[in-house]
């Protein structure tokens, strides 16, 4: 894919990176009247993160008593719904603005770059950038790289643009550490500031019930939705193999439930429009959907088996807001290496047994509750009435007097 806006205006004589070393310092003005024209009200972790993103370019990021060097490339590491873009253009626009530099927004897919723009458009930070293919073989001089989905940074594709374009700066996003070693080795610096189950308990994400399901087969999360579909909802279910997912689906039909499977060949700007619309109720894919798929409403997310990272990317899906699903649900097998609750708690746990659904939690609240009877029990001044007490005063014969 070409860069798909190349009308952008050249700027290459009005940049000049110095000025933003002298307003580093006094970021907050600026960057409140970008807030004010967005009608954002940044969270505070999105301030500390930009002031922190641009300092870093600077070299007046400190730590503890120490300047850090100026950074030509930044990562920010932020979970899935903590609001990525925006803080990517909002440093992309204090940037601009403050230095005169073209600006070129990275994605390896397409989708991923028209929901930049969109937000660009709607929020108002008004930043002139290029849309980048990520496989771009001619791309656009800039100054400023913001590469997004920026886990892909080490890869060839990749490192080729940068050596095509050679930016002044690149700003990274990435919603999970996965590749993280290798990412550290693209970026000088990375900022690390809103966890997952941070965001969660100060209300930025979604609480979230956690099932877990003895084995992870088409045929079992095709009883578990044909059984129970209103307890799902909107539902997307992640797994490893194409046929797994042609299975399910197959499955799911015989049983009068519309589903359709997104693959990298198939119309999926069509089939999340119509996801969304309400026309079928399940989403099934192995991975493509574990970037640049947004959808509030969605209720519940099926995990296949996997690790840190990916679990992350899944689950994330499912964690965005939304007043209509108040509680989300993640799905996952007991087999799997990584189990969300590793990474934030969820309000309640459900295992499933031979007689349904088993409340961990609430079964945990009776043990303790029963535990407290016990001990409340046990410690109590019990008083015997004096009859009773007469009788258990006296001398008791033994059970069994041996002979002489």
């Amino acid at each position: 894919m070409k860069n798909v806006n190349p009308a952008v205006t050249d700027t290459t004589a009005n940049f000049d990176p110095s000025p933003i070393q002298t307003m580093a310092g006094g970021i907050g003005g600026t960057l409140a009247g970008l807030w004010a024209l967005s009608g954002l009200q940044p969270r505070d972790y999105q301030s500390r993160i930009i002031e922190s993103a641009i300092k870093m370019f600077a070299g007046q990021f400190r730590v503890g008593d120490r300047t850090s060097p100026a950074a030509s490339s930044v990562l920010i590491e932020s979970p899935t719904g903590s609001g990525k873009t925006v803080m990517g253009l909002a440093a992309a626009a204090f940037i601009q603005r403050t230095t005169g530099s073209r600006v070129g927004w990275v994605a390896m897919r397409r989708n991923l770059l028209s929901q930049a723009e969109a937000e660009n458009v709607l929020r108002r930070f008004g930043v002139k950038m290029h849309l980048i293919s990520m496989f771009d073989k001619d791309p656009p001089p800039c100054d400023l790289l913001v590469v997004d989905e920026a886990q892909h940074d080490a890869a060839t594709s990749m490192a080729n643009l940068h050596s095509k374009i050679r930016p002044t700066w690149t700003l990274g996003l990435s919603a999970t550490p996965y590749r993280t070693d290798r990412i550290k080795l693209c970026f000088d610096q990375v900022i690390r500031d809103a966890g997952i189950a941070a965001l969660i308990a100060d209300g930025y994400l979604s609480q979230y019930h956690h099932y877990t399901i003895p084995e992870y087969t088409p045929s079992v999360v095709a009883d578990l939705l044909s059984s129970d579909p209103d307890r799902w909802g909107k539902s997307l279910v992640f797994f490893h193999r194409r046929v797994e997912c042609e299975e399910l689906q197959a499955m799911l039909s015989n049983r009068g439930i519309r589903s359709e499977v997104v693959t990298a060949t198939s119309n999926r700007d069509r089939q999340l429009v119509d996801f969304v619309a309400g026309r079928f109720d399940v989403l099934i894919n192995m991975a493509i959907l574990t970037e640049g798929f947004d959808c509030p409403e969605l209720k519940t997310v099926f995990c296949r088996p996997s690790g840190k990272g990916t679990t992350i990317q899944m689950a994330g899906r499912v964690l965005r807001t939304s007043h209509r699903v108040p509680k989300k649900q993640v799905v996952q097998c007991r087999h799997t290496r990584h189990p969300m609750m590793r990474t934030a708690m969820p309000e309640e746990q459900y295992l499933w047994t031979d007689d349904g659904w088993r409340s961990i939690r609430a079964n945990a609240r009776l043990d303790e509750m029963a535990m407290i009877a016990r001990r409340r029990v046990a410690k109590a001044d019990v008083k015997l009435p004096p009859l009773i007490a007469m009788h258990r005063s006296r001398q008791r014969h033994p059970w069994f007097t041996p002979s002489a």
